[in-house]
């Protein structure tokens, strides 16, 4: 019993979701589980349409399907939530 109890805090990992207000959350997930529910969660507590940001991690955007073990994320590693920004062109 002690052993899957210690393999089961060993799965886990804390996640830090911060956006550009550095308004910051913290979760903790498995670290085989898509970032899907935790960055949906993150829009929903702070009423941001999911569509309208980007997550970004070590320079690169986080699919919302990827684990963090597929990042090679380590405990207490941050995600930024950048606003998605339209536009550009010629002037």
């Amino acid at each position: 019993m002690a052993k899957q109890r210690i393999y089961a805090i060993a799965d886990k990992i804390t996640i830090i979701v911060k956006d550009q207000h550095n308004n910051t959350m913290y979760f903790m997930m498995s670290k085989n589980y898509p970032l899907r529910k935790i960055l949906v969660a993150f829009c929903k507590r702070k009423q941001i349409d999911y569509r309208t940001v980007t997550f970004i991690y070590d320079g690169s955007r986080v699919r919302p399907d990827s684990t963090p073990m597929q990042l090679k994320m380590e405990d207490n590693d941050e995600i930024q939530v950048m606003s998605i920004v339209w536009g550009g062109g010629y002037a």
